[in-house]
């Protein structure tokens, strides 16, 4: 009875995979069909991908990848003779992804050696040449999936369409993969959609693999600077301000307001300037971490390289204006507005040192209790510097009349200075 029940058991396993093996091939004739039903050749073959006869066979996962290429095939035909496709591209799409997943399995079973050691593959070609085909659908996938705002989706089809010319079955193909120029572009559009997936790990994993390239490095080299600063990670921080400023130093760049809209020259065309982005927020970076002998000394590198930049000449004078080296710090103000008469930033800061310089000796005389004297004392020591502040103020906020700042120390200023007339003005204003 035990061995009729086991031979019983037995046969009924042959037929099952006896039964998978035909539903593969059924489902591979389906697929190849001149009106395939795909829903049905995609039925077929499920049981036999999990099956323990089947799962381990090459074919299986080959015709599961050639049923969703098949798809994928005849939905981008009918979209480039500009027909629409009943459910929209993602259903396309989604079947070309699915065919990578299941054509990298069927690879790698059918690169394995056989009992006798040696590896003959029967599907590798066919897959190979698919795959090369195939290239710029996963280009248009990804763009696809990042208008559709799923940015993680267009991150990996994009990844595909990079890792397809890194198989081992593409060594030594010498046409069908796409040109350097090309694997450029999409890598930094690949970063672009990890960016967008607020996963920052994931942005700074893209862009490092970015950065070696040449299409719009400068740009893949910011916004790794954005991302070390989000997660602070300082130590990568200053290593890539530090790369960036070496290799982009040269570079001109838009002039920008605090907006990050281009400021136009006199004839209307953006203001062009060599690139600084890098060595300011190094030396802010300096500056915050205390780390002063660093910045002094990285200004005064690149200020004997560039001695005409008015921006670098503001730096050093804030930089010593944080050490209360008020003699350096206005000296580095005064070169900044002789290069440039209207920097707004360098007149007003011109004017808070002075400014606060007033206030700091009206502190100190305030001990004085004698009225003559304190009077004496303001009128020769405080007034003086209130007046030295007055006309950078007054620049800058001709300038920038929406400033607070420079409004708020004027209208501090016209008080001390008994300047009645301007005060109602700018009051008024």
């Amino acid at each position: 009875m035990k061995k009729t029940t086991l031979t019983a058991v037995l046969l009924l396993s042959v037929i099952c995979a006896f039964g998978q093996k035909k539903a593969v091939n059924r489902a591979f004739s389906e697929a190849k069909m001149e009106n395939p039903n795909f829903q049905e050749a995609r039925t077929d073959i499920q049981g036999a991908l999990t099956n323990p006869e089947t799962k381990d066979d090459a074919k299986t996962w080959y015709v599961a990848g050639f049923i969703e290429n098949s798809s994928f095939e005849k939905d981008n035909v009918q979209k480039t003779l500009g027909i629409a496709l009943p459910n929209g591209d993602a259903p396309m799409y989604d079947a070309l992804v699915k065919s990578y997943d299941y054509f990298l399995q069927s690879i790698a079973l059918d690169t394995l050696p056989n009992e006798k050691g040696k590896v003959k593959p029967k599907y590798v070609k066919d897959i190979r040449k698919i795959l090369k085909q195939n290239l710029d659908g996963y280009i248009n996938a990804g763009v696809y999936y990042f208008n559709q705002k799923d940015y993680k989706k267009a991150y990996d089809v994009w990844g595909i369409f990079l890792d397809i010319p890194k198989l081992s079955i593409m060594k030594d193909e010498k046409s069908g993969l796409p040109a350097d120029s090309t694997i450029a572009i999409l890598e930094f559009n690949r970063a672009l959609a990890a960016m967008q997936t607020q996963d920052n790990a994931l942005a700074i994993k893209a862009l490092n693999a970015a950065k070696g390239n040449d299409y719009n490095r400068n740009d893949v080299y910011k916004y790794l600077v954005y991302e070390y600063e989000q997660t602070q990670d300082t130590v990568n921080l200053i290593s890539t301000l530090q790369e960036g400023e070496k290799l982009f130093k040269d570079e001109m760049v838009e002039v920008q307001d605090r907006d990050g809209n281009p400021v136009l020259d006199e004839n209307g065309k953006p203001k062009m300037q060599k690139e600084n982005t890098y060595t300011l927020k190094l030396i802010n970076l300096y500056i915050y971490g205390g780390r002063y002998d660093e910045a002094i000394a990285t200004l005064e590198t690149i200020l004997a390289e560039d001695p005409e930049n008015a921006e670098y000449w503001n730096v050093k004078g804030n930089l010593y204006e944080s050490q209360k080296k008020y003699d350096q710090s206005i000296e580095c103000f005064g070169k900044a507005l002789e290069i440039n008469p209207s920097y707004t930033d360098a007149l007003g800061n011109m004017g808070r040192i002075y400014f606060n310089l007033a206030v700091q000796k009206n502190n100190e005389i305030s001990a004085i209790t004698d009225n003559v004297k304190y009077a004496e004392a303001r009128e020769k020591e405080v007034l003086p510097l209130f007046e030295k502040s007055r006309p950078y103020y007054e620049k800058a906020y001709e300038l920038k009349p929406e400033n607070p700042d420079y409004k708020y120390a004027l209208r501090n200023i016209y008080y001390n200075l008994n300047d009645a007339e301007k005060l109602k003005m700018i009051e008024g204003q």
